[in-house]
């Protein structure tokens, strides 16, 4: 196994209570600092983060910013490592853990981190590993920093312990499969339905909601019943390799789910790693959509640049356009009728980071009945 920085990860532990006592001993000695400084340290935790990462970069990553969203949500985060290096010593299981610093004048502890780093073969212990280091009562959160794969005990049995399952669709090798496989984990009924955050759909929640705005002036609803072609733009590097249109699938599914739209045919590739395929309106009008891959400076792979829907009715032709303008943290919307501007505004655009996006997520507990339908509508398209 790789080496461990103790000063991110903390002390090891032998077993997992030795661990725990180790905990107790940390918690003791930041009580007894504060009381020499005349304060008091209360514990306080409302959840369990358990983070499943297969690369040391992404475990470090994930630690780190639990650390930072620790001020607005107390936790235990028990980060585990499937540590897949061969030429590391044969342990089968490394135990660490560390009380994080974060600052608080209220003298509580929000953070206590756990780190499980396990061999790359060591699926059956990892459950009973996690199990007895969750504080009871508490909610799961499992944040999957990797692609969740579609048959893994690992994947399963961490699952199982969860009341949500966090990831990160940017991150897909396989997007259009792995946005099926997460489909019919939603949709499975054998009474371990699961509910699903997508960090990439909150990071698309500001396109969501500047295409419903068009639709809120009046004149212009009946045109969204008549649209005969949809084009998303997404990011990519320079050499146009990096290529994760999760984000763009996840625009369109939203549309085909809210519109009532069917699939005419699968998923169909295109040049330089885009997608075109039509589909039907709920009328049986056909209509084109277009996934196209766009290198834009400053914006990252996959993140949309630009949306574009084309509508048809009594003779005008009416488009509602949205592109990252002047700059990429700005999208200028645009409504023309016939090729002619009858409507332009440029509204900021957030770019939140990781620990942003978690932190409003962590904060739901429910399911995300949109997301699931704009799932289920890119499974059809599978």
């Amino acid at each position: 196994m790789t080496a461990v920085d103790e000063a991110v990860w903390g002390t090891a532990a032998p077993s997992v209570g030795a661990l725990e006592r180790e905990l107790a001993r940390l918690r003791h000695a930041a009580g007894a600092h504060a009381r020499e400084q005349g304060h008091t340290v209360a514990r306080a935790a409302v959840l369990n983060v358990v983070v499943y990462a297969e690369r040391g970069v992404h475990a470090e990553r994930a630690a780190r910013g639990i650390v930072r969203l620790a001020q607005r949500h107390p936790s235990r985060a028990i980060v585990v490592w499937r540590d897949r290096d061969p030429g590391g010593p044969p342990a089968d299981l490394d135990l660490r853990c560390r009380i994080p610093r974060v600052d608080d004048r209220a003298g509580v502890c929000r953070c206590e981190q756990i780190l499980v780093r396990v061999r790359d073969d060591d699926d059956a212990r990892l459950r009973s590993v996690v199990i007895p280091l969750l504080v009871p009562d508490l909610p799961v959160f499992l944040w999957w920093t990797d692609s969740p794969p579609p048959r893994a005990r690992r994947f399963d049995d961490l699952v199982a312990l969860a009341d949500r399952l966090v990831v990160d669709s940017a991150d897909f090798a396989r997007p259009a499969e792995t946005l099926a496989h997460l489909a019919r984990l939603v949709g499975r009924g054998d009474g371990g339905r699961i509910a699903i955050t997508d960090l990439n759909w909150t990071r698309l929640t500001p396109w969501r909601e500047l295409v419903a705005q068009f639709f809120d002036v009046e004149a212009w609803r009946p045109f969204l019943d008549a649209t005969i072609g949809v084009g998303v733009g997404f990011g990519v590097d320079m050499d146009g390799r990096d290529i994760h249109p999760s984000q763009a699938l996840l625009l369109v599914g939203w549309l085909t789910s809210r519109l009532g739209w069917r699939p005419a045919e699968s998923l169909a590739p295109a040049e330089a790693g885009g997608l075109l395929f039509r589909m039907t309106r709920a009328d049986g009008t056909p209509l084109a959509v277009r996934v196209r891959p766009r290198f834009e400076r400053g914006v990252a792979p996959g993140d949309t640049t630009g949306f574009r829907l084309r509508c048809r009715r009594r003779g005008e032709v009416a488009e509602f356009v949205l592109k990252r303008a002047p700059d990429e943290r700005h999208v200028t919307a645009t409504v023309l009728l016939d090729g002619r501007v009858r409507s332009l505004r440029v509204v900021p655009l957030p770019a939140p980071a990781v620990e942003d996006l978690m932190a409003e997520e962590l904060t739901i507990a429910g399911f995300d009945h949109v997301y699931e339908a704009a799932l289920h509508a890119l499974l059809a398209l599978a």
